[in-house]
């Protein structure tokens, strides 16, 4: 059968198309693929995300720093680079850490708390050759710390103390000081198991090889600095008067739901299912407390239902305990 067709033909396909009537099937548009994001609700979420990228970015510097002094220290190039971020439990993160590690104590002062500081037993060993003169081509082997290599372990921890304090004293205030170092992970216990906890993972690069160090920081024993990780870098923003009316008057004319609630119970599915005309509810809240006024979700005023005419009402009585 010809492919070619003849005038009629294509004068056809011509007035077909000018109708619109045309079979030519329309361009398949190529669809992006749908991103699919994995949600871990098994995690915590205690450190907000500003106060996290304002860690990352203090720690990069932290890296930048310490690299600097140990190649300085040792005589050889070694690199810090900050890995990863993680909000997890104590006992996902302790059991995170590579084992064999070296884990170094650490005490924040003034807070008077603890966290933790790891390094893989090859990274260590390995400095500490290079501390006593050795070269790259030294093999280092996993074993037991002599006496001299703990003293030289606990001299390269106080490098990096010595930094981390001055990155932590102009990001919350903070120093910090070696309390003790251990070779097993069992015997650290900082924090109860379902502690929320902020793990930064360090890769450091040295001689060719590449190791890990982290940062453990229990959320109990950093809380009383977070309030310096959030809100603005620049300080705390003066509000003048002016724009403070500004904005009291824009938000004036906001609609606002407002609700009286008496009370709220939560009961089971088949209880709920199972009540009857004339049963009684019990809310377990005094009468005398009235109802409580809600702006949104929020609670506002305590209040006293009645009537007003014809119709219900409620007499404001106080402000809410915490309300604005």
């Amino acid at each position: 059968m010809s492919e070619n067709l003849s005038n009629d033909q294509i004068a056809a396909l011509v007035e077909a198309a000018k109708q619109g009537q045309t079979d030519a099937p329309e361009p398949a548009h190529k669809r992006r693929a749908r991103r699919v994001r994995d949600i871990d609700f098994s995690r915590p979420s205690k450190f907000a995300q500003d106060q996290q990228r304002r860690l990352e970015r203090a720690h990069e510097s932290f890296c930048r720093t310490a690299g600097q002094r140990l190649s300085t220290e040792l005589l050889t190039p070694i690199e810090l680079e900050v890995l990863s971020l993680d909000q997890l439990t104590w006992s996902t993160a302790i059991g995170q850490i590579p084992q064999p590690s070296i884990c170094a104590t650490i005490e924040c002062r003034p807070l008077g708390t603890q966290v933790l500081m790891t390094a893989e037993l090859s990274l260590m060993l390995r400095l500490a050759e290079r501390l006593m003169g050795g070269t790259s081509a030294t093999v280092v082997k996993p074993r037991e710390l002599t006496e001299i290599e703990i003293a030289l372990v606990r001299r390269v921890f106080d490098t990096l103390l010595e930094v981390l304090a001055a990155t932590w004293g102009e990001l919350a205030g903070i120093t910090t000081h070696l309390l003790a170092i251990e070779s097993q992970i069992a015997n650290v216990n900082l924090a109860p198991p379902s502690e929320p906890t902020l793990m930064l993972t360090i890769e450091v690069r040295v001689d060719g090889s590449s190791s890990t160090m982290a940062l453990v920081l229990p959320h109990r024993s950093v809380e009383p600095a977070l309030e310096h990780l959030s809100g603005s870098q620049f300080g705390e923003v003066a509000i003048d008067a002016e724009s403070r009316v500004a904005v009291r008057s824009g938000l004036a004319s906001v609609d606002v739901e407002l609700r009286a609630e008496v009370a709220s119970r939560q009961i089971p599915v088949d209880e709920m299912l199972a009540l009857q005309p004339g049963d009684v509810l019990r809310f377990r809240v005094p009468a005398a407390n009235g109802v409580m006024l809600y702006a949104g979700q929020v609670p506002a005023h305590r209040a006293q239902p009645g009537r007003n005419g014809n119709w219900r009402a409620v007499q404001v009585v106080g402000r809410a305990e915490g309300g604005s």
